[in-house]
């Protein structure tokens, strides 16, 4: 080591060599001891994510109705990522406002809570009191365990499909919750399912609705310089041209409003379209039916 030391610039190499030997054991530690494990792929983990979000909901409401809550997770049975979706689950659960979960500290009620959980999977006759499992753990409220029945991914969809069975406490008592189903997608899959159906009417339907509507604003037109008639009489007794126009104005913007009710006031492309046409119709046949009115 003498002779080593005697190396321009040894001991700065060496000391270098010890920093990044101390960091690599460090980030192994960190790797082994308290990263969370990542082995699931993009979209498996954002269909699990979705999965887990919509488990969380439950928690939600409950704290709302019962207050804080103290939850075991157990380990996920059928679980192909290492650990990461029970991770995941603890992570999105602690969260959570008023929400405290957590793996099981005393491993006996991990041994009892698995026992109930294996009798209500096999649908067992004689299933073990749900109470016990909370005999050495009164301070949980309850505890949740997941099995993965589906958990797949490919070039642009994933989705996770999860089985929900919890023993839930209620003060001295327990009881277990039907097994639920819980489902995340990710990628075209989440795509495709927010796509609403096509509830809409058919061609035939939609051409139909235009034609009785078209009729209505056309009868409506021809017959509303008829019901105008006093009004028009008394306009043109005043011998005003205002007062002659705004009839003429009047009568017009009452066939365009008809036109916009039975759209709905929606102002849409064929509801446009359609005043546009009817807007120069309207004016030249009421300026007509007012010269006739006149005449009479």
């Amino acid at each position: 080591m003498a002779i080593l030391d005697n190396i321009p610039g040894w001991k700065i190499f060496s000391t270098g060599i010890g920093i990044a030997a101390l960091l690599l054991v460090g980030w192994l530690v960190y790797q082994w001891k308290f990263a969370s494990p990542t082995d699931l792929k993009q979209l498996q983990n954002e269909a699990a994510e979705q999965a887990i979000d919509e488990i969380s909901k439950l928690y939600i409401e409950k704290v709302r109705l019962e207050g804080e809550q103290r939850i075991v997770v157990m380990p996920v049975l059928k679980d192909t990522s290492n650990g990461q979706i029970r991770a995941m689950l603890i992570s999105r659960l602690n969260k959570l406002d008023g929400v405290k979960a957590d793996v099981p500290r005393d491993p006996t009620l991990e041994e009892r809570a698995t026992a109930i959980i294996k009798s209500v999977v096999t649908k067992e006759e004689a299933t073990p009191d749900p109470s016990a499992v909370f005999e050495k753990s009164g301070e949980a409220d309850e505890v949740i365990s997941l099995s993965v029945s589906k958990l797949w991914s490919g070039a642009d969809s994933g989705i996770c499909e999860v089985d929900v069975t919890r023993i839930v406490r209620v003060k001295n008592k327990a009881h277990v919750e039907p097994i639920a189903t819980y489902k995340g997608l990710s990628g075209s899959a989440r795509t495709s399912a927010a796509e609403p159906e096509d509830t809409g009417p058919g061609f035939w339907s939609s051409v139909g609705g235009f034609l009785w509507r078209m009729l209505v604003v056309l009868a409506a037109a021809a017959i509303m310089p008829f019901l105008s008639w006093p009004a028009a009489k008394a306009a043109f007794r005043s011998d005003s041209n205002a007062m002659n126009a705004a009839i003429l104005l009047v009568l017009t913007l009452a066939d365009l409003t008809v036109l916009f009710a039975l759209a709905a006031f929606e102002f849409s492309t064929t509801a446009v379209v359609s005043a546009g046409i009817l807007l120069p119709a309207a004016l030249l046949y009421n300026f007509r039916m007012l010269n006739f009115i006149e005449e009479q």
